[in-house]
């Protein structure tokens, strides 16, 4: 009898185990999504309370930032070519919380709220989406050419997890102090990483592109997405984007809790089984 009860019993554990196995992956995007959220808001929080002048100047240091530096040919971020933060100036450089964070990246259609960090770097990609320094500064402007970049993932999906469902048409904002740029998307690419050199740079447009690995799970070519600014008016973030989505939330909470509750009252009803089986035992001697 207590064979089969510890039976019972290790097979009830591992389906918990499986079901936290099943949830991880879910458990850990939400979180990161809250993560991002939260630190996407810090930063909006204090881009909005400089004042004029103190927005003024951090806006023109990017500005020169761009104007000192041009735009040369687009290396692989990936390879390690454009490791980002090799002038010293440039961590500082619109970044008002003194988190490293220079801008934030919102993608509607995939429901992303994501910082944007100085550099491509492992803490940056790390972190979320990572600026390639070789670009110009999210601060927009004619000739500008602004490059940002994330992982997409692998069993736990990273920022750019969903890149590859923007079409032409679709926008996303960058958020940069108090400004909001508002880029469309043009087209959609798959490349070498090789062919990302010859990428054309046009002199009179205000480029975003954004970049990761494809296929998913692997690094073996480029996805890149490129979009113009244009001048429709952007919704601004929603006051509950630190929230967790409704049925995600409750499926990460409640589904542990049940497991646990089953278990337990599994475990109580072996227990008044064997103490039942007893007792009836004693009666008969």
């Amino acid at each position: 009898m207590m064979k089969r009860f510890l039976m019972r019993l290790l097979a009830f554990a591992l389906g918990i185990a499986f079901i936290a196995l099943a949830l991880a992956p879910v458990a850990v995007r939400q979180w990161r999504r809250w993560r991002d959220a939260h630190i996407a808001r810090e930063y909006l929080d204090a881009a909005g309370a400089l004042d004029t002048l103190e927005c003024g100047t951090l806006l023109a240091a990017a500005r020169s930032y761009n104007d000192s530096h041009g735009s040369g040919p687009l290396a692989d971020p990936f390879a390690g070519e454009a490791d980002g933060e090799a002038n010293a100036d440039y961590g500082e450089l619109l970044n008002p919380a003194g988190n490293g964070v220079m801008a934030v990246l919102e993608v509607p259609k995939l429901g992303a709220v994501l910082p944007v960090y100085h550099g491509t770097r492992d803490a940056a990609l790390g972190a979320g989406v990572g600026h390639v320094e070789d670009t110009d500064l999210p601060v927009g402007g004619t000739g500008t050419r602004c490059a940002l970049i994330a992982r997409r993932g692998g069993w736990f999906a990273g920022p750019f997890a969903g890149l590859d469902r923007l079409i032409a048409g679709d926008c996303f904002y960058i958020h940069t102090l108090q400004d909001t740029l508002v880029y469309e998307v043009v087209q959609e690419q798959t490349l070498a990483p090789e062919a990302l050199a010859e990428t054309a740079y046009d002199p009179r447009a205000d480029e975003c592109l954004l970049m990761t690995t494809t296929p998913y799970r692997e690094d073996t070519q480029r996805l890149l997405v490129r979009a113009t600014r244009v001048s429709r008016r952007a919704t601004p973030l929603a006051d509950d984007s630190r929230a967790l989505p409704e049925w995600e939330s409750r499926l990460i909470f409640a589904a542990p809790v049940a497991a646990a509750g089953l278990l337990l009252l599994a475990l109580l009803d072996r227990l008044a089984r064997a103490l039942r089986r007893r007792r009836i035992k004693r009666m008969k001697l």
